[in-house]
């Protein structure tokens, strides 16, 4: 082999490794220029596509654990006072006597002065318009007034709205025993008529009719509101 062809050859060979170097290095800074470009972020739209799927899935979930909530914050509080109530009773009766011994026809304040007040922990106890009104230190609050019996509707949230029987008031009553067509061989009760047992379908549709029913379904499904309850807290 003559010198000549030797270096034709080495400069063939030079030139290939010289372009094989010089298109690594381009393809090199092409992948640098790619991953810092990455880097850099999200694209306007990709970000606006993201937030709108999260706001619908927002949208979707939230109405449904905000209703999930009340629900169980109104089931305890209900639960509560029930068992306050029934406390504040038997204590009542110990020091008053039975219950057909107390004087309905007292007005609304003196009643709950004299036979429930002293057993309650109650914050003050105020007069509008013939109802005694009972404050407590959770921020429900008892409303008394005189009917044919003592009608008693505790509000779960106090002052604040809708103040709707079966949404956040719900009805009780306190009697004399030997009125029998209501809370019939007790002195307290919640709100339904006749002294027969009734069946939860007659109660629901009851309910559905008139909040004032909605505390005796409530006290069926042990102060629980199930799927079926009618009303929106």
């Amino acid at each position: 082999m003559s010198i000549l062809n030797y270096n034709k050859q080495y400069i063939i060979l030079y030139n290939v490794v010289l372009y094989i170097d010089i298109y690594n290095i381009k393809s090199y800074n092409y992948i640098m220029k790619q991953n810092n470009e990455t880097k850099i972020g999200f694209t306007l739209a990709e970000v606006l596509i993201t937030l709108g799927i999260i706001g619908i899935v927002a949208a979707l979930t939230l109405p449904s654990l905000i209703t999930s909530y009340k629900r169980q914050e109104t089931s305890a509080r209900l639960k509560k006072f029930n068992s306050m109530m029934g406390q504040a009773l038997i204590l009542s009766v110990e020091e008053n006597g039975d219950v057909n011994e107390w004087d309905l026809s007292l007005p609304p304040k003196e009643f709950a002065t004299k036979y429930w007040a002293p057993y309650l922990k109650a914050l003050s106890i105020d007069e509008n318009n013939s109802q005694a009104i009972m404050y407590f230190p959770d921020g429900t609050k008892l409303t008394i007034y005189r009917g044919r019996c003592m009608d008693c509707i505790f509000d779960v949230n106090g002052d604040k709205k809708p103040n709707v029987e079966g949404r956040d008031r719900f009805r009780f009553l306190a009697c004399d025993k030997s009125i029998t067509e209501w809370c019939p061989n007790k002195g307290w009760c919640t709100y339904y008529y006749g002294n027969q047992p009734h069946s939860r379908d007659k109660i629901l549709e009851a309910c559905k009719n008139n909040g004032a029913y909605c505390s005796a379904l409530l006290e069926i499904d042990n102060w629980e509101f199930r799927k079926d309850y009618p009303h929106r807290l």
